[in-house]
């Protein structure tokens, strides 16, 4: 076990008590905490958007004066929002987003029983284009349960239940140029035999090799599919990452829920919900996992995500766990076997979400919160001043920070 690295972080930017209440206080009727889903960062690093329980896109514009010496954190209020009248399911920044450029400033959301919507990130009621993706057959929306750009920006990428979409970004309403099948029923399988070089289930995850465009897909059923031209192409190859050996116990996930290529492009490091540890592959040379990240924290259906970062030494891999600690592994795969985190920081009282680097790796995004119920109940119903002292005093923490380390 290699000795930890000693990081002391200063939080510079918050968002205090803002969302430390519940969404049935926001009036949707419920009870549930207004935790942060997730949370990006623009490509400029000059913005962030969220999504949280209330069904709602934030963007915080981060302020010119984040890095200067200061004894408070500096409060982070929304610049916009979008509330979505249905759940969304996924979301993804323009590759391309300039603070100073309103044209790129834009957001690319999926919603239930909706089109494929682009919005401005500045101003969410100007649509720049939607992008109905529909059965056929039955007229009904397809669920993007993950969303991604092209490298270049021209086009993006919808994924679902068994297939991917890519999508030409200057034709508005229309559908996609390419669908391909990622998997088939089991119906089908047992019928005709389809299932080599298939990667079943819910596609939840998605990331592109920057020097070669291949896409990695990974779904619900613990699979990943591998394909040319940024999903273009054809399948590479589709693996799973089930272990039927002595690590099955530690191995146990229930699904992927982040992908994350090295910068050498080499390895693809895993993230599963209900999973301890980080897996990583080394997809070049032998296609078998080649060390796992333990310590992560993350027994929990909700979606934690990762980051990965170069560094003059190789690259870190970054994650939050539901113990409010962002933990840290440098060069994943470098080494086989387990590696415990080389970097502990406690962030959060509460799960982290998610944790993303600034472009200039100098400022590190949080945000965090689950899901729990207030038990502030009176015949049935929530009364608003008891549910709020009950959540406060349950030490909920709903918070976007930022870091500097």
């Amino acid at each position: 076990m290699s000795q930890q690295q000693t990081v002391n972080p200063r939080c510079v930017g918050t968002t205090g008590e803002a969302f430390n209440t519940t969404v049935g206080k926001l009036g949707q009727g419920d009870c549930e905490r207004n935790f942060f889903r997730s949370a990006l960062l623009s490509g400029d690093g000059t913005s962030v958007v969220t999504h949280n329980k209330d069904q709602n896109l934030r963007t915080f514009v981060l302020p010119p004066d984040l890095l200067e010496d200061s004894e408070n954190p500096i409060p982070l209020v929304p610049y916009a929002f979008h509330a979505s009248p249905t759940p969304i399911q996924s979301y993804a920044l323009y590759p391309g987003f300039a603070l100073q450029d309103p044209s790129t400033t834009l957001v690319l959301s999926a919603s239930s029983e909706q089109p494929l919507i682009v919005r401005n990130a500045l101003d969410y009621n100007h649509v720049h284009a939607r992008y109905p993706w529909v059965s056929s057959m039955t007229e009904a929306y397809y669920a993007a349960n993950s969303l991604m750009f092209t490298r270049d920006g021209t086009h993006f990428i919808a994924a679902g239940k068994n297939q991917i979409a890519v999508f030409n970004c200057e034709h508005s309403h229309e559908g996609p140029e390419t669908t391909f099948k990622t998997g088939y029923s089991r119906k089908a399988r047992k019928l005709y035999g389809q299932q080599s070089m298939t990667c079943q289930g819910i596609v939840n995850a998605m990331t592109i090799r920057p020097e070669d465009g291949v896409l990695a897909a990974g779904t619900t059923e613990r699979e990943v599919g591998l394909y040319e031209a940024e999903g273009n192409g054809g399948c590479i190859t589709a693996f799973s990452v089930r272990d039927a050996g002595t690590n099955r116990e530690k191995m146990h996930g229930t699904g992927i829920t982040g992908l994350e290529w090295s910068p050498c492009g080499t390895y693809l490091v895993i993230a599963e919900r209900q999973a301890d540890v980080l897996q990583v592959y080394d997809i070049r040379n032998t296609l078998q996992r080649v060390s796992i990240l333990a310590g992560r924290q993350a027994q929990t259906t909700q979606r934690l995500g990762l980051d990965v970062v170069p560094t003059a030494e190789g690259y870190e891999v970054w994650a939050g766990g539901t113990d409010g600690v962002v933990r840290m592994w440098k060069n994943a795969g470098s080494e086989g076997g387990e590696q415990r985190p080389d970097a502990e920081l406690k962030l959060h009282d509460d799960a982290v979400s998610s944790a993303v680097w600034h472009p200039s790796e100098v400022v590190l995004a949080t945000c965090s919160g689950s899901r729990r119920l207030s038990r502030a109940y009176n015949d049935g119903e929530v009364s608003d001043d008891f549910q709020s002292a009950s959540l406060h005093a349950s030490g909920a923490d709903n918070t976007l920070r930022m870091w500097t380390l």
